[in-house]
């Protein structure tokens, strides 16, 4: 026979009441934290699908930071170029307002001064940093500043990484562009240089008309310099061929300077080469000429080199129609460049907003296993409450029965 004594019936009622005051209070947790699954214990799948979808989600939100500091990184190096190009822009304008022959030299001295000033101001924007404080055009030594002169020479002191920033689960894009190819490794137009040596004749006789042509390789074929009278010596023999060349030059896109008294260099920009046929009259020993064609060379220097030249050859009141395609080659670079990062830029928006509609997915779907149905919860809760307290009421009656009441 079971025995219920006054102690078992107290126990049992006490264990009831704080059970159903722990349910009271793990429903009170949930309506203070609007949360369904307080502890993995409340719903083991639940908990397990929540803890993939905050993985998930935490993972969105670091890409959307990357894409925030891509694009602010990207816009800074945007509007540094579009600076640059209107700079370039303006560097060729001058340079062909230099060209003119109808330029005095003190205008031509002015516009070199211009172009200094403005080299200068591509110098400075070279050396941007974005608004975290880092370099733009260093490559991976955000921290170096890239660009340096010293003693006239123009020195790259990052290197030719590009930092990538994850902005997918397989996809990454460039938050920058190095300086060495943005600004130090630029191709210069093709000139053809021809060294004519001095006449060896001492009194070097006169030259027949056709007997000397010159084709610079632009398609007009080749052209014939003139006649020659007789010259005195080489030197005057040396200052005929240049003023005679120059008078074409129009016609072949050769030009001649005096390399010496009695030496010229002829310089053809942009061409196939540059092809002298002497005949005739005309002598390698009364001209210095030698009948034979010359390929264009190309070298690669900085734009800020570039642009100190031609501030020189401006300055000397040398030719600087060579720039004219140096200059262009550099602004081409440049506007090649603001092309990709201008499409950077669209792709990342792209992401960013593809990004933002599957983070918003994945926390609904969160929300549906974690959040709290606050209808459901609070009838719960009332109900609860309501026997929480008939149990306390009725712990309290049972606790004061007595036989002795009955005796």
């Amino acid at each position: 026979m079971l025995r219920i004594s006054t102690q078992m019936i107290s126990e049992r009622s006490l264990s009831a009441m704080l059970r159903q005051q722990s349910e009271l209070n793990d429903t009170q947790q949930q309506l203070s934290t609007g949360r369904r699954v307080l502890t993995p214990s409340d719903d083991p799948a639940s908990a397990s699908r929540i803890l993939g979808l905050n993985r998930a989600v935490d993972t969105l939100t670091q890409y959307q930071g990357n894409i925030d500091r891509l694009t602010a990184r990207l816009e800074t190096e945007e509007g540094a170029l579009e600076g640059i190009t209107n700079l370039l822009q303006r560097v060729r304008e001058l340079t062909v307002q230099g060209n003119n022959d109808v330029q005095t030299t003190a205008d031509k001295t002015a516009i070199a001064s211009e172009i200094r000033q403005l080299n200068a101001q591509l110098f400075s924007m070279a050396n941007s940093k974005d608004s975290g404080g880092e370099y733009v055009f260093a490559g991976y030594q955000t921290g170096t500043r890239p660009f340096s002169f010293n003693l006239g020479t123009y020195s790259y002191n990052g290197d030719s990484g590009q930092r990538e920033l994850q902005i997918a689960p397989d996809r990454t894009v460039a938050d920058g562009d190095n300086g060495f190819d943005a600004f130090m490794n630029i191709a210069t137009g093709p000139v053809a240089t021809v060294n004519v040596a001095a006449a060896t004749d001492p009194v070097p006789g006169a030259i027949a008309d056709g007997d000397i042509t010159i084709d610079g390789g632009n398609g007009s074929g080749a052209i014939s310099i003139g006649a020659l009278p007789a010259a005195a010596d080489p030197t005057e023999r040396a200052t005929q061929l240049r003023d005679a060349i120059n008078a074409v030059s129009g016609q072949t896109g050769v030009s001649a300077e005096s390399a010496t008294a009695t030496t010229l260099t002829l310089t053809a920009v942009g061409g196939t080469g540059v092809t002298v046929n002497i005949a005739g009259s005309a002598t390698t020993a009364n001209t210095g000429l030698s009948s034979a064609t010359t390929a264009p060379t190309t070298t690669k220097r900085s734009v800020f080199e570039t642009l100190d030249n031609l501030a020189a050859d401006l300055e000397a009141g040398n030719p600087v129609d060579r720039y004219i395609a140096d200059v262009d080659l550099a602004l081409g670079n440049i506007i090649d460049i603001r092309t990709t990062v201008g499409g950077r830029l669209n792709a990342i928006e792209e992401q960013q907003t593809v990004n933002a509609d599957l983070k918003l997915n994945l926390e609904i779907h969160r929300a549906e296993e974690r959040d709290l149905d606050y209808t459901e919860a609070i009838s719960r809760f009332e109900s609860q409450m309501t026997a929480l307290q008939a149990a306390q009421q009725a712990y309290v009656k049972v606790k004061g029965l007595s036989l002795f009441n009955y005796l």
